[in-house]
């Protein structure tokens, strides 16, 4: 039998067989999965923006979540930034730069090291 493909569906067959996907995986999932699952989910949501317009719509939604309490929120972040003022010299892509960095020396350490031994 050939294999098919999601061109042999039409649009409405292929819908009907992402909604079967989809409740069946959730119905199949523990509480500690969907809970795991929504959270990387709202990491790449929020945590994952690019550009101007997605960081407006993630400031957007943590402001509509926090609401009365979203000015208080952003105090503790101040504070708590304020404490450690390390944190706001570089930004996020120098910081992930930089573990990186430190993360390929340290593979070149190793290498090096077991090469001496090494005849």
């Amino acid at each position: 039998m050939e294999e098919l493909s999601y061109k042999d569906l039409t649009q409405a067959e292929l819908d009907s067989l992402k909604d079967i996907y989809i409740s069946n995986r959730v119905t199949s999932m523990t509480e500690a999965d969907l809970r795991k699952f929504v959270r990387e989910i709202i990491i790449d949501q929020i945590k994952g923006t690019v550009g101007h317009a997605e960081e407006k719509e993630a400031w957007a939604e943590i402001k509509e979540y926090f609401s009365d309490d979203f000015s208080k929120k952003i105090l503790e972040v101040k504070e708590k930034s304020a404490k450690n003022p390390k944190n706001d010299l570089k930004s996020p892509e120098e910081i992930e730069f930089n573990k990186r960095l430190s993360l390929l020396k340290r593979q070149q350490e190793e290498k090096s090291s077991k090469d001496m031994w090494e005849d």
